[in-house]
């Protein structure tokens, strides 16, 4: 019996509020999924403190993370063509609770790393499961809503991973918090094991003569720059920026962490305007115009203080964020109907190694030669550098379409 077919009642799909409760189930599994990877953000600076060493290293947590996401994600399909999504879904949760389990007793910078890296893989297996399981649950026309709620989990992680950070900080040691988090990621895995629904079904693993086609695609190279330096207006920029504020501002670590919680606020709702704007003015434009404003909003964050920098660590996340609705759609049509999630499924994973990975690794190098703001100076300039450079090709190749379909050409 398939997922679809589970999800089926009198020859129709269950109604949608009959599967929020399985869809609140998955998300809270998804947010504990991305908490996992985040959570160091905020603890940076703790965890330099204790351990004695500089901000290259800090950085490279994410890219450890990072390295280990990336084949974990593509390779996916060819897990859960194996043992089903649901069963994906389970071990990809079982694993990062236990490798943040043992990850909280490493006590050298090997041992951290190689479980960070672990960490990677276990988490990476979740997304593809995951939302092949909505598919199979909720009916095509509710396919928007139901991916909308378990999207919720990644903003809504933003907000409180700085909010746990100053309860661990608190009441206990950056590494009993990691172990509470892994501890908690096992009984979920144990209660969606016992409790979940649908994802019966087997995954597809990846044709990779479909990855070979965009990888000779100028296009998607273009596209991948533009999503690395978009995850690093988001995420880069997010895992980099409590250690600015308490090293580079001076700032305790409590204000800090508040400091970023709430700056996450207005960022859950940002998308819907974002996606509206797209319709109206063209996603490629929308796409361009707020990776250049994100850009020239992160190069104050390194050279501003008080009141404007307050300013700027508030505004750069709202814009931020608007690119992705654009971005997913311009991204979509590269292959067409038919192969635009694999542009999806491949781009993504290599943006994520770059801007979630390489470049917080950098700013924390640039910080430890020169400045920590110099480091972010940088990563903005590369943002706004690739939207301009993006928006001369685009208009060219716009210039081009226009050319061919000139009847006086």
């Amino acid at each position: 019996m398939t997922a679809g077919t589970q999800a089926m009642a009198d020859g129709g799909y269950l109604p949608f509020r009959r599967v929020l409760p399985q869809l609140a189930l998955l998300s809270s599994l998804f947010l504990l999924n991305f908490l996992s990877r985040i959570i160091f953000a905020p603890l940076l600076p703790q965890i330099e403190q204790e351990l004695g060493f500089g901000h290259t290293v800090s950085g490279s947590f994410f890219l450890w993370i990072s390295v280990g996401y990336f084949p974990s994600v593509l390779t996916s399909g060819f897990v859960s063509a194996r043992i089903t999504f649901k069963r994906t879904i389970v071990l990809s949760t079982l694993a990062a609770g236990c490798v943040l389990v043992m990850l909280a007793h490493c006590r050298t910078m090997t041992g951290i790393r190689a479980a960070l890296f672990g960490l990677g893989l276990a988490s990476g297996l979740y997304l593809p499961a995951g939302l092949s399981t909505i598919t199979g649950m909720v009916a095509p026309t509710f396919w928007g809503r139901g991916i909308a709620v378990h999207e919720l989990a990644p903003n809504i992680g933003f907000i409180i991973a700085p909010l746990i950070c100053g309860v661990m900080v608190r009441w206990s040691t950056w590494r009993h918090g990691i172990e509470g988090i892994g501890v908690g990621l096992i009984v979920m895995a144990v209660l969606y094991g016992l409790k979940g629904r649908g994802g019966r079904d087997r995954g597809v693993p990846p044709d990779l003569a479909v990855f070979r086609v965009f990888l000779a695609m100028p296009q998607f190279w273009l596209m991948i720059l533009l999503f690395s330096l978009a995850i690093c207006s988001t995420m880069g920029i997010y895992a980099m920026l409590p250690l600015l504020l308490v090293t580079g501002q001076g700032m305790d670590g409590d204000s800090a962490n508040r400091l970023l919680s709430l700056s996450r606020f207005c960022t859950i709702i940002m998308p819907v305007p974002a996606g509206w704007l797209g319709d109206r003015y063209g996603n490629r434009r929308v796409m361009v115009a707020a990776l250049l404003l994100a850009g020239l909003l992160t190069i104050p964050l390194g050279l501003l203080s008080g009141g404007p920098l307050l300013a700027a660590v508030f505004l750069q996340p709202l814009v931020a964020v608007c690119f992705f609705p654009s971005a997913f759609a311009v991204l979509s049509t590269l292959g067409g109907k038919k192969l635009g999630a694999a542009a999806v499924s491949l781009s993504i994973p290599m943006a994520f190694l770059v801007g979630g990975g390489v470049m917080p690794t950098l700013i924390g190098g640039i910080g430890d030669h020169f400045d920590l703001g110099a480091g972010f100076v940088v990563a903005g300039l590369a943002m706004t550098v690739a939207a301009v450079l993006a928006a001369v090709i685009l208009r060219r190749e716009a210039r081009a379409r226009g050319a061919e379909h000139d009847p006086r050409s």
